[in-house]
């Protein structure tokens, strides 16, 4: 490639070399040196591949670039000391072997993918000390030797410390043992003397910020921010701020362990000043304890001496009280004898006087019964009368009636006989019409068998058809059931993806503005039949892939990006395919792909419409990628030459070759994916068996339903028919039923007149047979009225019932009289009655009075006897006390009874004593139940000495605590200042550049806190301690403080960026941008660490890869600018592709790597370059 820009020379060096692949097979190459002459040497399969200089674009005149400048020419243009200024290789990776000398500037090396750039980072990383992690490689380092050889080497030139001085540190590595020999300057040594070397020459592989491989870009983005910071830190060579940081981070947690000390001698201190004030009070108690008992001894010997005087008292009181009831007693029994004897004579005749009452009374009771009996039988008498009476008048009545119902009779028989003779009787129901009648009934009886038999038929034919709907109902709760798949796979896509959830929720109410189906995502439409193999198809598919819908034509294509990308703002991938599924071809025929152990390609386990399987095919290549659950035999899958990739034995292998020179493979495994994210809740063989067997059953199920509905339908005509001949039938019937109904109504209405005729004449003759019974009998004594003999027997029976109640009328009066006189007797006797008794009366009240006063004066002297004996008992008993209480006293207790006694005087009460007693025991049994002793004094003494103690311990550590924070303090200033001053510089440079490529972008120091707030533990000091918190404390607010934001170890570097017009600052990490995004903001903060490095080489590897032209170009003319300053780290640029048109600068070298199993033997590169330099001085000239 030949590019000039504003007449900037670019060094160029032409590589062009020979690796061979895995296999072991060597291809040919050429090695030309251009030195003014051209040489060319004899192909050789073990020629080794070395880079060789050419100028480009230079200026006529201008030195040429064979070899590097010279140092010192040009103190910018010098190798600066730990920069590489040489890397031979041999046997490593692709390269049999392989020399390169960078510029002491940027060094682009561009080349086709596979030609071994990366191998060369991979060179630097290995040779200076690193291990393999860190490139996110192959894991053991034997594998870095080229396949069929078993060693190799790595040799790295370093620039010295001194001008001029070198250091070549060499890396042999043999396959045998993944064993290692290291040497330096020829001489051998150990690993940890190449990193003592490397890191006295600030060399930082280590480090993304300064080395950052391939497969390591995607990781810078997910550095923390704390991550960041240590590798900002490290880059710029400021490992004393680390340290700062760490002290800072032990300060802290010395600080946070001292506050939890003082916390929790606070608590502790107030435990103890609440238990010391307990026992405070304890001990009051226990004095007042103490004073208490001797209180109640006086006390205890008061109450007997109060209580025998009161005895004493009492005793003479009662005495006294008993010899006046007894002279009362004796007076009221002397008064009651006169009226005892006047008592008992009254009581006499009020006794004969009830007695004349009682017997009175019974005589008056019987004549009274008698009276009642005989009324009565008067009463009997007189309903039997009322009886007899209206017997009699019914018999009149009944003769009157039977006269006029002849008379009715007579009449009406000579008309109804007149009315029956005028009309002739009917006739009988003729031979025809029943003939008709029984042929109507016999085809109706057909026509309703024939129905109940359509009937029948109908009903079977419902029952199929229930039966079934009942068969299409569980086939579509089956198909319910299986479809509860496609909803557990849309939930996995709503956690996998919540943008691509919510495009296809807009999908699929939206799908009218399509003009064909746009498939759902990938992940929905397709399924792997075999659920064993989703895990390896989702190792073939990538994530993107699976999350993007597919369109059938371009139109729909622009109207899901239009609405959904552009308009929702959500982050999802739409393709629309050309070619179709047969456009994609399998690179090997299914025998040869088992006969290598494959159990097939990917697309042979995916189940997805066509144009799916087509979008699958063309972004993952799913149909040349072939899988097998066991292992196969890589050697020969390799040698097919025919796969790009694919899974075997849980791995996933990826096979890069290059363009050039033998083509060797080079092979890089990574472990396949054990579980399926989102194509594990697919159906497997046996749901899509029962899916497909299910809707195959409906269809045949709802073929049988029409065809039951169809014979329901021809069921249903027929039955109409049936049914209208029936009604027909019926009508004929009923018509033949209402002539043959007219003929028999009018026979029987004849009928029945005839019988009416019969009966009236049957009651007229039995009314004329009982007349003439009565004439018969009246006889000849009769007065000719028709007075039958029942008339005279109810007559008799009345002069009877008359003779009868007039003999009872007289015994009662009789009876009423007698009464009379028994009732006036009775008067007279209760009248003298009732006056002796009110006598009897008023003497029995007055001899009860005389009695109760008796009885009460009775009572007075026993009680009075018994108050007597009590007090007598009572005051012995407490003499006995006194005598028992004083005995044992001492004089001095003696004398202390004396004068309580005298002080509190005569007139106090054993009640009140006894009161004050009981207070006095009430007050020491409450000190018993606390359980105080004489050793709660002792107590008292030693938590006071425990509290003090504690007291000064916690000063002690509020000193200790104000001591650390003044470190912490000093500490934060010697490292949050230059920090910020580092970050402040680095976030200057990437906001100016980001600024430059149109976007934004800041960089600062994240603060965080652990939640504690240091605050000042003046509070726990005093005197001058407290004075010199105070003055502490005061700096801190000065710096702002108290405030959250402690957590040194949590502190680093955030980056905030923003792509687009109106969109806010965001946090820059692996899941909010893109990865073109991504890539760029890495490059610019890499970029803005340019000027501050102290490291002597840098390297990047492919960090253009995902961006876009626009900011491809722009980071590059941004790299250029940074790169090419004077005085800054050696830089390494590693891609497979430029754009035409970039900017260069002359202190760029473009190292061009031409590196393969075959090179066109036309191609000549001393001439290319002679060509190239005299097309640059034309243009100059």
């Amino acid at each position: 490639m030949t590019t000039k820009t504003n007449g900037s020379q670019l060094t160029r060096r032409v590589v062009k070399g020979e690796p061979g692949g895995r296999n072991g097979s060597a291809g040919r190459s050429q090695a030309r040196q251009h030195d003014g002459s051209e040489s060319d040497s004899e192909p050789d399969a073990s020629a080794s591949s070395r880079f060789r200089p050419a100028d480009s674009d230079m200026p006529p005149g201008s030195d040429s670039a064979d070899s590097d400048m010279p140092p010192g020419s040009d103190p910018a243009d010098s190798y600066k000391p730990g920069s590489i200024k040489h890397i031979a290789l041999s046997n490593f990776v692709t390269y049999d072997q392989i020399s390169v000398t960078p510029g002491p500037h940027l060094n682009m090396i561009i080349g086709p993918n596979g030609t071994g750039k990366s191998t060369i980072v991979c060179a630097i990383a290995l040779g200076l000390g690193e291990k393999t992690a860190v490139l996110g490689r192959a894991k053991d380092i034997s594998e870095f030797v080229k396949h069929g050889h078993e060693q190799g080497h790595v040799e790295i030139t370093l620039a010295g410390k001194q001008p001029g001085s070198e250091v070549k540190i060499r890396r042999e590595i043999y396959r045998e043992n993944n064993r290692t020999v290291w040497r330096i300057d020829g001489r051998p040594c150990s690993a940890g003397e190449v990193a003592r070397t490397t890191r006295e020459l600030h060399v930082q592989v280590g480090s993304l910020c300064q080395f950052l491989p391939q497969d390591r870009v995607v990781e810078f983005s997910k550095l923390s921010a704390q991550a960041l910071l240590r590798e900002t830190l490290v880059a710029v060579g400021r490992d004393d701020l680390l340290q700062l940081q760490a002290e800072l981070v032990d300060r802290r947690q010395k600080e946070r362990a001292l506050l939890d000390d003082h916390t929790r001698l606070a608590g502790e201190t107030a435990a103890l000043q609440k238990k010391y004030e307990a026992l405070e009070r304890d001990v009051q108690r226990w004095r007042e304890r103490q004073e208490a008992e001797s209180q109640l001894r006086v006390l205890a010997a008061l109450v007997p001496v109060a209580r025998y005087t009161a005895a004493k008292a009492a005793y003479d009181a009662a005495k006294e009280a008993r010899r006046r009831a007894h002279v009362r007693y004796q007076e009221t029994r002397s008064a009651t004898g006169p009226a005892e004897d006047e008592i008992l004579e009254i009581e006499g005749r009020v006794a004969a006087a009830e007695n004349s009452r009682r017997q009175l009374a019974d005589k008056r009771a019987a004549l009274e019964r008698a009276a009642r009996q005989r009324l009565a039988r008067l009463g009997r008498l007189e309903a039997e009368q009322r009886d007899l009476r209206g017997e009699l008048e019914d018999v009149r009545r009944r003769a009157q009636r039977r006269r006029e119902q002849m008379a009715g009779l007579r009449a009406e028989v000579a008309r109804l006989a007149a009315a029956l003779d005028e009309s002739p009787r009917p006739a009988a129901e003729p031979d025809e019409a029943a003939r008709a009648m029984n042929e109507t009934r016999a085809l109706k009886l057909e026509a309703n068998n024939e129905i109940v038999a359509l009937q029948d038929e109908q009903q079977a034919v419902a029952r199929a058809g229930r039966r079934l709907n009942d068969e299409v109902a569980r086939r579509a709760e089956q198909l319910r059931g299986l479809d509860d798949v496609m909803a557990q796979r849309r939930e996995a896509l709503r956690r996998f993806s919540e943008d691509t959830w919510r495009a296809l929720e807009w999908l699929e109410q939206n799908r009218g503005l399509f003009a064909q189906h746009v498939f759902a995502p990938i992940c929905l439409e397709a399924s792997v039949r075999d659920a064993r193999y989703a895990a390896l198809v989702e190792t073939v598919v990538g994530a993107s892939t699976l999350r993007t819908f597919v369109a059938q034509c371009d139109a729909d294509y622009h109207v899901f990006a239009r609405n959904v990308i552009d308009g929702m703002r959500l982050r999802v991938d739409v393709v629309s395919l050309r070619r179709t599924l047969d456009d994609f071809r399998a690179p090997v025929a299914a025998e040869g792909l088992r006969a290598l152990g494959f159990d097939g390609y990917a697309v042979d386990f995916v189940d997805a419409p066509r144009a799916v399987l087509a979008a699958l095919c063309d972004r993952d290549r799913i149909h040349a990628v072939p899988v097998a659950l066991g292992p196969v035999d890589n050697e020969a899958a390799r040698a097919q030459n025919a796969f790009k990739e694919y899974v075997a034995g849980g791995t996933h292998y990826a096979v890069t070759r290059g363009r050039y020179g033998s083509r060797a493979a080079t092979v890089t495994t990574a472990r396949a994916r054990t579980q399926a994210r989102l194509l594990s809740a697919g159906e497997d063989d046996e749901a899509r068996e029962a899916r497909a067997r299910c809707t195959r059953e409906m269809s045949e199920l709802r073929d049988q339903l029409q065809a039951n509905e169809q014979a329901m339908r021809r069921l249903a005509q027929r039955d109409r028919k049936a049914r209208d001949a029936h009604r027909g039938l019926e009508a004929r019937e009923d018509e033949l039923r209402r002539a043959r109904d007219a003929r028999l109504d009018a026979l029987r209405a004849w009928e029945r007149q005839k019988i009416h005729v019969d009966s009236k004449m049957a009651q007229l003759e039995s009314l004329v047979g009982e007349e003439r019974r009565d004439a018969q009998a009246s006889g000849a004594g009769g007065n000719g009225n028709g007075v039958s003999l029942e008339r005279r027997r109810i007559t008799q029976l009345l002069r009877d019932n008359a003779s009868r109640r007039a003999d009872l009328l007289d015994s009662v009066r009789q009876e009423v009289e007698q009464t009379a006189a028994v009732l006036h007797e009775a008067a007279a006797a209760g009248l003298r009655g009732l006056s002796d008794a009110r006598a009897l009366n008023a003497l029995r009240a007055e001899a009860e009075r005389q009695r109760r006063s008796v009885d009460e004066a009775r009572a007075a002297y026993e009680a009075a006897a018994d108050a007597f004996v009590r007090a007598k008992q009572a005051a012995k008993e407490c003499l006995d006390e006194t005598r028992l209480v004083t005995q044992d006293m001492s004089d001095a207790e003696r004398q202390a009874v004396r004068e309580a006694q005298e002080l509190r005087g005569a007139h106090v009460t054993c009640e009140e004593l006894e009161i004050e007693l009981s207070t006095c025991r009430q007050r020491l049994s409450m000190a018993a139940s606390s359980g105080l002793s004489a050793r709660v004094v002792a107590e008292h003494a030693r938590r006071k000495a425990e509290l003090a103690a504690n007291r000064a311990e916690r000063e002690s550590i509020g000193a200790r605590v104000r001591a650390v924070r003044r470190q912490k303090r000093l500490l934060r200033e010697r490292w949050e200042a230059p920090l910020a001053q580092i970050v402040a510089r680095i976030g200057a440079n990437f906001a100016r550049m980001f600024e430059h490529i149109g976007c934004l972008g800041e960089v600062q120091v994240k603060r965080v806190g652990d939640g504690v707030v240091s605050h000042s533990a003046a509070a726990a000091a005093s005197g001058e301690e407290a004075a010199e918190a105070e003055a502490d404390e005061g700096q801190a607010q000065a710096l702002g403080a108290p405030r959250d934001d402690e957590d040194y170890g949590a502190w680093g570097v955030e980056i905030r960026v923003a792509f687009r017009r109106n969109e806010a600052l965001q946090a820059l990490d692996n899941h909010r941008q893109s990865g073109g995004e991504r890539a760029v903001s890495t490059i610019v903060y890499l970029q803005a660490l340019q000027g501050l490095v102290s490291a002597p080489f840098r390297v990047v590897d492919e960090i253009n890869q995902g961006m876009d032209p626009r900011n491809e170009r722009l980071v590059h003319a941004l790299i250029v600018d940074t790169a090419c300053r004077p005085d800054v780290a050696q830089y390494f640029l590693i891609t497979p592709k430029l754009l035409p048109g970039l900017e260069y600068h002359p202190r760029m070298k473009v190292l061009c790597i031409f590196n393969g199993e075959w090179q066109p033997e036309s191609f000549n590169p001393a001439a290319y370059i002679a060509h190239q330099r005299i097309s640059s001085s034309q243009a100059a000239a």
